[in-house]
């Protein structure tokens, strides 16, 4: 049996966010890996995340955006993050797979280690996901990790949206 993929985080820095807005192959060869076809699925968000983070403290550069790489290939897999740093010990996560390492259980690999690297700063104790309503690969990703669904709110960008959860262990 094949075990569970893992990924690597690798930060965004606004040198490697520049090189993917105005050359792709410039970018891939920065890290070393081909940008797969179809993403980033909200290519927009990364000139946003470049202007964040030349304005962010240094405190808050860890708690941005990564880049997913597969330990096995080094290959990128997708991306995602913290929406913030920590507030009262809690943080948010999201995260994106290309759409050629969909199904492969690099969503659970790349939750995992943003789980992980959230946990092992000592800062947080809380990690809350959002998904679309209804079973999805996200629900799936998130429930698998020990998430636990907590309710709905409202998203002013998609509508209604569930909120998920998960403690550290006392």
């Amino acid at each position: 049996m094949t075990p569970p993929p893992e990924v690597r985080l690798l930060a965004a820095t606004v040198p490697l966010l520049d090189a993917l807005v105005a050359d792709p192959a410039v970018f891939a060869d920065l890290i070393g890996s081909p940008v797969p076809a179809g993403w980033p699925e909200f290519p927009e968000a990364i000139g946003f995340t470049a202007e964040q983070l030349r304005t962010a403290p240094a405190d808050e550069l860890p708690w941005t955006m990564q880049f997913f790489l597969d330990t096995a290939t080094g290959r990128l897999v997708g991306s995602g993050g913290f929406a913030t740093a920590p507030r009262d010990r809690t943080v948010e996560i999201g995260y994106e797979v290309a759409p050629e390492f969909r199904g492969l259980g690099f969503g659970s690999a790349a939750a995992r280690a943003l789980v992980g690297q959230a946990v092992a700063s000592g800062e947080v104790d809380r990690v809350v996901a959002h998904t679309l309503p209804g079973p999805g690969p996200s629900t799936g990703v998130l429930a698998s990790l020990g998430f636990a669904h907590v309710g709905e709110q409202e998203d002013p960008e998609v509508g209604v949206v569930w909120e998920w959860s998960w403690s550290r262990p006392a």
